[in-house]
């Protein structure tokens, strides 16, 4: 799964009806291109790719002084899509760092339990994982590789327990009430212009 696809129906989301080039001026500004190698062609190309598949939908903007500029507004299986990425993000063990920034970037569309939920997922996969690791470090049978080439299976061990730390802080955080989630309030980020505060 792309975080770029994720990321651009995030976006489209918080802004309610955009287009193409705020989409990866946000995603820029946030940094995406450094943790999520956000292009921009990626950026267009998940933007066709969504409208395709519907959960996009196209449109000229009323009063836009930009001729023929298409802009975007997300559909009902675009919000189903962004929540069922958002799960996948969060609860994922695997190494992927982007679609993990991702998910936490816009981990606040889901209600807070549903967050801890999907964190608590992952934290059981980077255990079993750990496990894994731990076992084949310590292991003798059958190794006919050179002896320290061991040595990596330690440090994927601690690169992933130093994950699991991580997840069990932000699952804390997010029980203790930190941030502001969908069922906190209509403000929270990533949330659609009508559905906030004015």
């Amino acid at each position: 799964m792309s975080a770029t696809r994720l990321l651009v129906l995030g976006v489209v989301r918080l802004h309610g009806r955009t287009y193409g080039y705020r989409v990866g001026r946000e995603l820029l500004a946030w940094g995406a291109k450094e943790w999520a190698n956000v292009k921009w062609g990626s950026i267009y190309h998940a933007l066709r790719k969504l409208s395709a598949e519907g959960k996009l939908q196209e449109l000229v903007a009323e009063g836009d002084e930009v001729v023929d500029r298409t802009s975007y507004e997300i559909t009902p299986d675009g919000e189903a899509e962004l929540h069922r990425l958002v799960r996948r993000a969060l609860s994922h063990a695997g190494d992927d760092l982007a679609l993990l920034s991702a998910g936490v970037t816009l981990m606040t569309v889901l209600p807070r339990a549903e967050a801890v939920a999907m964190l608590r997922e992952r934290l059981a996969g980077l255990g079993a994982t750990s496990a894994e690791l731990a076992d084949h470090q310590s292991t003798d049978r059958g190794w006919d590789k050179p002896e320290h080439v061991r040595e990596l299976f330690g440090l994927w061990r601690h690169t992933v327990d130093a994950g699991a730390a991580w997840t069990r802080e932000l699952i804390d955080a997010l029980e203790a009430g930190r941030y502001t989630m969908a069922d906190d309030a209509p403000d929270a980020f990533g949330a659609p212009p009508g559905a906030r505060r004015s």
